[in-house]
């Protein structure tokens, strides 16, 4: 008799424990199928039990980026051709190579996933200290250059397009340089007065201001440009700068002169050519045009003579001409840069030249009608876009080919970083700075902070600094600034630099007692320091103010306990928050103080 029910017997107890052993997890998202059937059933039938179906689904691994290509953000090579720049180890230092972090996932081999070592390129924004040209990343295929390197579509300038910050008009700047004015010609019941470089006379003592931005402008006769191309090629068979005597006029140095230079670090870019061709571009002032030779760096850190033709004609159309005419020629389709950057993806330098030499003529024909006068003249604030321009440009001719002389330097244990250009723009604004104010810098580097006063708001500039080379530089810096205003028509403010120790300077002690903007980096000074400054900033005047990145404690409402002859109570002291790409130490935002002198010390009977 068959039995059509069977007790489960062990045998099939252990059959059925096979059949139910738990699965194990998967080592990536599978879908299983499983068709069961009770084992009472295929005993009875004597079907075998059917095997356990499985669909496994592979997922790819993503694989470690290889080290040997550029790091991409936004589907965009970071920087210029691919390359990361991280923030400068200090104060002078322009770039070092990308930090990167390693991720590691491990997992056991009895599930069969993969252990994965992936490195992730840490970006750093690119310190604009010393390098403030900007890109930007929207651009078309013709907008590459000759070496494949992507250049932006529209506006290089370092303010964005529609968006150029000035500080509040000052009335009594004038931008332009002085025409030159006829001989004798002073009317009648007028008394002659001595201007240098426009500045008017000093209104409190009678006496006139000495301005450092060289001679009187005047329309350059044939033989004085000759002369100036004739001092430019003596001075690209140099190895560095060339000092400039005292009382002389300053030489500028050509974007042709660095690429001469170093000719071993550039290449042409026009590939074919036996030699780099050479363009002559025309500023907006009758000063002889400028040389550029069209190389490409091959370090794309180094100074890029194409780039600095765009970025330059940009902001003389942008702030130089009418409005109407600004719009043709900075159109997507046809304007100036656009068919540069064209000519030179197409590998066309006779095409290049002839865009030049078409921009030079408007130059030259804006200035004869007055035009470029006429706009000028209207204006009495320089909008940021062309200070930062400026200071880039002097900056890549005297101090970034020998930024490296300056990790050398003995006694930075009290200096920290450099303030950038956004940051001194938002400090002049808040202490109300204009062009017959006084400021002083004290302990100012390479002269950034003291050139940008001096360009930007047109004040009597002072600047000390005790380290040689810096102090050499902040000079080299200052004599280029001032040829190079007069390429771009514009009248400097007094700029006085001194090397030496701001604790022992006759000068600078002068300067303090009429100063009206006093700036003092002291974020890593130590408290003896400080204290000797506000024993300085005992003859200061009544309301200036002074700045500083690190609280001397003036006021009431600071820590510690003060009588009410402390020399830090006789300040009034605000605490601001710098905003974000402020100094060349740090990304985010730092805290500043800005210190107002409110009372006198009050002597005791």
């Amino acid at each position: 008799m068959v039995h059509l029910m069977q007790p489960a017997s062990a045998s099939a107890s252990a059959s059925a424990s096979a059949l139910r052993v738990p699965r194990p997890r998967p080592a990536c998202h599978t879908t299983h199928h499983h068709a069961f059937i009770p084992y009472s059933s295929a005993a009875m039938f004597g079907v075998k039990p059917p095997k356990v179906k499985t669909r496994t689904v592979a997922v790819p691994v993503r694989k470690a980026p290889n080290p040997a290509k550029p790091a991409q953000l936004n589907g965009h090579a970071t920087g210029r051709s691919g390359a990361t720049t991280a923030a400068p180890e200090n104060r002078y230092k322009l770039s070092s190579p990308p930090r990167t972090k390693t991720t590691t996932t491990h997992a056991s081999a009895s599930n069969g996933r993969k252990s994965v070592t992936a490195k992730t390129v840490v970006r750093k924004r690119k310190v604009e200290t010393y390098t403030p040209l900007s890109s930007d990343d929207d651009s078309s295929e013709d907008d590459s250059s000759a070496d494949g390197r992507k250049r932006q579509k529209m506006s290089s300038s370092m303010e964005p397009m529609g968006y150029n910050r000035c500080l509040e008009p000052d009335p009594n700047r004038r931008i332009r340089l002085p025409s030159p004015e006829p001989r004798g010609a002073v009317a009648e019941g007028q008394t002659s007065t001595k201007r240098e470089n426009g500045a008017p006379v000093n209104q409190e003592n009678g006496t006139s201001i000495k301005q450092e931005n060289g001679v009187h402008a005047k329309q350059e006769s044939g033989a004085s440009i000759k002369q100036e191309q004739a001092a430019e090629i003596e001075q690209e068979k140099g190895s560095a700068p060339a000092k400039t005597k005292k009382g002389t006029k300053a030489a500028m140095i050509h974007g042709r002169g660095i690429c001469r230079r170093f000719d071993t670090d550039y290449k042409t870019a026009f590939p074919g050519t036996a030699e780099p061709p050479v363009v002559m571009l025309q500023y907006p002032s009758p000063s002889a045009p400028e040389r550029f030779q069209l190389s490409l760096p091959k370090d794309p850190s180094n100074f890029n003579p194409l780039d600095d033709i765009y970025y330059t004609i940009e902001e003389i159309v942008q702030h130089y001409l009418p409005v109407d005419l600004a719009t043709e020629l900075s159109s997507e389709a046809d304007g100036t840069v656009r068919l540069l950057k064209r000519a030179a993806f197409k590998n066309q330098p006779d095409e290049f030249k002839r865009i030049v030499e078409s921009f030079n003529a408007t130059m030259k024909k804006k200035l004869d009608d007055r035009t470029i006068a006429n706009v000028l003249d209207s204006k009495h604030a320089i909008p940021l876009s062309i200070v930062k321009r400026i200071l880039a440009q002097v900056y890549w001719r005297t101090v970034s080919p020998y930024a490296y002389l300056l990790k050398r330097v003995k006694g930075k244990e009290t200096t920290y970083g450099e303030l950038l250009p956004n940051f001194v723009h938002n400090i002049f604004q808040q202490t109300g700075l204009r062009s017959r104010s006084t400021f002083i810098d004290l302990g100012s580097g390479v002269g950034n902070v003291v050139l940008q006063s001096a360009l930007q708001t047109g004040a009597e500039s002072h600047g000390i600094e005790i380290m040689d080379k810096p102090a050499e530089y902040a000079n080299d810096q200052a004599n280029e600034l001032r040829a190079r205003s007069k390429l771009w028509n514009i009248n400097l403010g007094p700029i006085n630099l001194l090397h030496g120790d701001f604790l022992e300077s006759p000068q600078v002690d002068d300067v303090l007692r009429r100063a009206d903007v006093v700036l003092v980096n002291n974020k890593v000074f130590p408290s003896k320091l400080n204290n000797q400054l506000l024993d300085k900033f005992l003859d200061l005047k009544l309301g200036c103010k002074v700045v500083s990145l690190a609280s001397f404690g003036g006021g009431g409402n600071k820590q510690g306990v003060r009588n009410e002859n402390s020399i830090a109570n006789l300040f009034d002291e605000e605490r601001y928050d710098s905003g974000t790409g402020s100094v060349s130490w740090a990304d985010g935002s730092v805290e500043w103080y800005m210190m107002t002198k409110a009372r006198e010390l009050t002597p005791k009977l």
